[in-house]
């Protein structure tokens, strides 16, 4: 059976692929019996013999389109949504026999779990090249969603605060901070209009993972954290404070070169 290539173009006009670990797993898994692939599906342990990615059950769920079985649609639809939810951190936090539940995370995890949600309801109803990313890279993804539903969240609980510049979007006052030794001063107004455009590009430019830790330190997430039910860089990227702390400097060296700012002799 054919599978039906991607869609969605990255920034290079290069079309998003599948890995070939991925497209083998899909050949193969389009023999079995639909029974034996929900039963597969069904296992968590990604160490198991007869575990399936999820990348290759957002391909058969997107599949069902094809045989019109809805009954198929929503047993696949139901393990996904678990795994969605399963990708996000615990919002839950067990102290003894007492189960604290963080507020903020667990309003993130929905508000994550109802994005894919959409993107998976849309796509059966209209292919959404949106979609596509999750047939490429599950987890990063939905971590991607996470992280940006976060922003919004924080955004939405700090209203009152000054959050999104006027100009630039959401170029906050901690990023500028960090790259102020290298910023050109005594700029007229459309000279600095200018240049919080280009930040806001050089940011998008950024690696996924380096982009990551810009987005949550425009969120004000803090590195690390001592306050309970707070949550923090390591914890939402998965790494310890060493990584997170190298990634923000190779973020803002990149930024640095990419707006072609000189760095002060002696500084």
């Amino acid at each position: 059976m054919d599978i039906e290539p991607l869609r969605k173009r990255k920034t290079s006009g290069e079309i998003y692929t599948r890995r070939p670990l991925i497209t083998e797993f899909i050949k193969k898994s389009l023999q079995w019996p639909f029974e034996d692939l929900l039963e597969r599906a069904s296992i968590r342990d990604r160490r198991h013999s007869d575990y399936v990615p999820s990348e290759v059950l957002v391909c058969h769920l997107r599949r069902t389109k094809s045989d019109n079985s809805d009954g198929r649609f929503v047993d696949l639809y139901n393990i996904l949504r678990d795994r969605v939810e399963a990708a996000c951190p615990r919002p839950d936090k067990h102290v003894g026999e007492t189960i604290h539940i963080n507020a903020l995370l667990a309003e993130i995890r929905d508000a994550t779990v109802d994005h894919v949600t959409e993107l998976i309801f849309t796509d059966r109803e209209d292919y959404d090249e949106q979609l596509d990313i999750y047939e490429v890279v599950f987890d990063k993804a939905v971590r991607s969603a996470h992280i940006t539903k976060l922003r919004k969240v924080n955004r939405k609980n700090n209203a009152n605060e000054d959050l999104q510049d006027p100009v630039s979007g959401d170029v906050r006052a901690v990023v500028e901070a960090a790259l102020d030794r290298y910023r050109k001063h005594g700029l007229t107004d459309e000279e600095d209009f200018d240049y919080r455009i280009h930040l806001r590009r050089a940011i998008d430019a950024l690696p996924t993972v380096e982009r990551e830790v810009i987005d949550l330190m425009l969120a004000d997430i803090p590195i690390e954290t001592t306050k309970d039910g707070e949550p923090s860089m390591t914890e939402l990227l998965g790494c310890v404070e060493k990584t997170v702390r190298n990634r923000r400097d190779r973020a803002i060296e990149k930024i640095r070169q990419a707006l072609m700012l000189e760095v002060e002799n002696g500084e």
